[in-house]
């Protein structure tokens, strides 16, 4: 037990300098100050795909529209909508013409709906420069400018932005801050833009991309059975050479990602598995990591004594350090703590439900359809 929490404290201590140094690396689009000349100005295609997403769409997709960027086109894909998606959005085009939509009524073999959708949506535009984002994303009027600045001074094919994420509960935002902890361990964002590194970035709600580069990789066609598809797209441009990095929003992006920890266990459940190569030795090994880094230095403090307790005190202690540290550079309070080693017991529990799940059904489900795992791991980003 004494080596177990020397080895976790060393864990923690290494994870509070990387993440300390690495977080303060990445770019915040708040901080942008001088964007380039007007004239610079690269045309943007906005891709928007977009299925049953009545609750959000209205306030996502005005704010697109009012985007002070000198040079931009917006299409919306309807993905097949049964709810009042097409309605809202036909109400906005009244007031605003130049808004495209394109509703597609068939999905392909191979294909999981999104990726089909913004495959159609990239090949009906023609920008210089690509941004993918969803339905539920609201934008400040000059985060697009503010963005391609970035892409711009640092001559990237590819800028993934992390938005501010809305949580209406307090649990949820418990939820969220856990998570985002874990997805910042996991690809290490700092390390992306260094060339021959194995860290790669894909973020669903902001990805832009230079026509030239999405076109080279094979375009979403690459991970057309992939529900990480965001993941999965950065992967195949950072392994294709193409340079790439992570930014993060200052708030100037923000999306309510789910509404409840319900919505948000629901949601991890497709691409939880995905994330791991729906490998289940990997699946076993996370669940264990996820356990004993960070749920067993605080049960450890109710069922040990002496030098053992004294050790898991210290632990603890860099584990909350770490959380509130990485929530705090997201601009959150830190009290999300409060709930930290529930959070990580409910992601061990979505890494086995998921994996169990896809492996006992033979696949998964997604919006009203059943991919099997055999189609996506023949159409899998390679």
């Amino acid at each position: 037990m004494t080596i177990l929490a020397l080895v976790t404290l060393v864990v923690f201590l290494v994870a509070i300098v990387d993440v300390g140094l690495g977080m303060r690396r990445l770019r915040r689009l708040d901080a942008v100050r001088q964007p380039p000349a007007p004239g610079a100005w690269p045309a943007v295609s906005v891709v928007i795909p977009a299925r049953d997403e009545e609750r959000h769409i209205g306030d996502a997709l005005r704010s697109v529209l009012a985007l002070d960027y000198p040079a931009f086109e917006v299409l919306l894909v309807d993905d097949r909508s049964t709810d009042r998606t097409a309605a809202i959005v036909d109400t906005i085009r009244l007031t605003h013409p130049h808004l495209r939509v394109v509703r597609v009524e068939h999905l392909p073999e191979g294909w999981m709906g999104k990726c089909h959708a913004l495959a159609v949506g990239a090949a009906q535009t023609t920008g210089e420069v690509l941004l993918f984002t969803d339905a539920d994303v609201v934008f400040a009027p000059d985060a697009l400018r503010r963005a391609v600045a970035v892409l711009e001074a640092d001559a990237l094919d590819h800028l993934a932005v992390a938005p501010r994420i809305v949580a209406p509960t307090f649990p949820l935002a418990c939820m969220v801050a856990t998570f985002g902890l874990f997805f910042t361990l996991f690809t290490r964002p700092w390390r992306v833009p260094v060339r021959g590194s194995r860290e790669h970035i894909g973020i669903g709600a902001f990805n832009l991309v230079r026509r030239g580069a999405y076109e080279a990789i094979g375009g979403h066609a690459r991970v057309r059975a992939c529900p990480d598809d965001d993941l999965q797209l950065g992967r195949a441009l950072k392994r294709d050479g193409h340079r790439q990095a992570l930014a993060l929003s200052g708030g100037v992006i923000a999306v309510e990602w789910y509404a409840s920890v319900r919505e948000l266990v629901d949601g991890l459940m497709k691409n939880a598995f995905a994330g791991l190569g729906y490998r289940v030795s990997a699946v076993v090994a996370s669940v264990v990591a996820l356990f004993v880094i960070n749920v067993w230095p605080f049960l450890a403090l109710l069922v040990t004594d002496g030098r053992v307790w004294q050790l898991n005190a210290i632990v603890a202690a860099c584990a909350v350090g770490l959380f509130v540290l990485h929530t705090r550079m997201y601009g959150s309070r830190g009290v999300e703590v409060l709930l930290y080693p529930a959070g990580a017991l409910l992601f061990c529990w979505i890494l086995v439900r998921a994996a169990w799940l896809a492996l006992s059904t033979g696949g998964i489900e997604w919006r009203g359809r059943f991919y099997t795992l055999e189609e996506i791991r023949a159409y899998r980003s390679r």
